[in-house]
């Protein structure tokens, strides 16, 4: 019975012991609440030091300056970015007296996960809440929080972004955005269609992690955020910089560098030129050059071309590198240009063409045949029509 008793008192002491511990690493008013667990896990992370101590009083709202030093400390911002972001949130949102609305937070946060200052609404983006409106100053970080399921379940339908946020709430989102996983270097390799990618971290000794891109993923670039760009024939190319939030091996969120095209061609005719130097003889090599295609042989001219459209070079832009005839490449990049351009703006090419030549004349020109057409094709006319 001894031994009975003593291993009974042994486990009842153990029982003692973590609850104690528990009770100890943890608010005494969040036991049982719907956001406990992320409470917890950034109470371990040591975030709510110096804002609250015994309790955590869930339902109450959250002042400017909490929130402020919230996200300062799940993101390691330095006192100047803290202030920054302060500055800019006012720039962007009137503040609520009362404390810190959904809207405000997300904005902050969706500033932080990689939006910066960028607020304007892309095309073909569609609001996920029917109280939140494109005009609406905040609405790309309440999108941003949605589509990288950041969000508590409540708020699903309406966001109510001019409601306080509750301490709990904001513990939820921020403990979900802090368990994405951030990534960034180059791409290394492109698989299968373009969903399947390994990056290759910027320390040197890591080595490449897979990741999927989903139909979800978005896409953000200065001035630039889409969803889905690998259905739209915008994939990654190997060796271009990114970086990336992800869940579980999968891609939410891909943030490109600046002018990434660019650097993406460039990289890709630079590993396409040392891996032809792997395989070609220095004779070829000085024929490529020059541009002896007789020496270098059709073979080799045939698969260097196929090298540069497999990295995402047009085929007749490849043609024209392989010919060296650099004033036709820079024609079909200025044809690009204006076609993308074009495209994103709504606008027909002719506008965007002149505009780069500067044709003042023309642009107002097409300005005014775009307008009219509009108006001519527009809902209201068509009403005035009708009656």
């Amino acid at each position: 019975m001894r031994p009975a008793k003593l291993t009974a008192f042994i486990v009842f002491i153990l029982l003692c012991t973590m609850t104690s511990a528990a009770a100890l690493a943890a608010f005494a008013d969040i036991q049982g609440i719907w956001a406990e667990g992320a409470i917890t896990a950034l109470e371990e992370k040591g975030l709510f030091a110096g804002l609250w101590e015994e309790e955590f009083a869930p339902s109450s709202s959250l002042s400017h300056a909490e929130a402020l030093q919230l996200l300062a400390g799940g993101f390691d911002l330095p006192e100047e970015g803290k202030e920054e972001l302060a500055q800019w949130l006012n720039q962007l949102l009137v503040a609520h007296p009362e404390g810190v609305t959904r809207g405000e937070f997300a904005a902050l946060l969706g500033n932080l996960l990689g939006l910066g200052e960028h607020t304007e609404v892309p095309k073909g983006f569609y609001p996920s809440f029917s109280d939140v409106n494109l005009d609406y100053p905040g609405f790309l970080g309440i999108e941003l929080l949605q589509r990288l399921a950041l969000l508590p379940t409540h708020m699903v339908g309406r966001f109510e972004p001019y409601r306080l946020i509750t301490r709990a709430e904001a513990a939820y989102i921020l403990d979900q955005a802090l368990r994405l996983t951030q990534v960034s270097g180059a791409v290394e390799e492109v698989q299968g269609d373009g969903r399947q990618i390994v990056l290759k971290p910027e320390e040197e000794a890591a080595e490449g992690i897979a990741l999927t891109l989903l139909a979800e993923t978005l896409y953000l670039s200065p001035g630039s955020l889409v969803k889905d760009a690998v259905s739209k024939g915008e994939k990654l190319s190997p060796g271009q910089h990114v970086v990336i939030l992800a869940r579980d091996s999968q891609a939410l969120l891909v943030r490109l560098e600046e002018n990434a095209r660019l650097q993406a061609l460039l990289q890709g005719l630079n590993k396409a030129t040392q891996t032809l130097a792997e395989i070609l003889t220095p004779a070829q090599i000085n024929a490529l050059i020059t541009g002896d295609w007789e020496q270098l042989g059709e073979e080799v001219r045939y698969e260097l071309y196929q090298e540069l459209v497999d990295r995402g070079v047009a085929p007749w832009e490849a043609e024209a590198a392989i010919n060296q005839d650099w004033s036709s490449l820079q024609l079909m990049l200025r044809e690009r240009l204006t076609l993308e351009t074009a495209e994103y703006l709504a606008v027909a090419p002719e506008l965007i063409s002149a505009a780069l030549d500067q044709n003042w004349s023309k642009v107002l020109e097409y300005a005014q045949v775009e307008l009219a057409q509009r108006l001519l094709t527009s809902e209201w006319l068509q009403n005035i029509m009708d009656n």
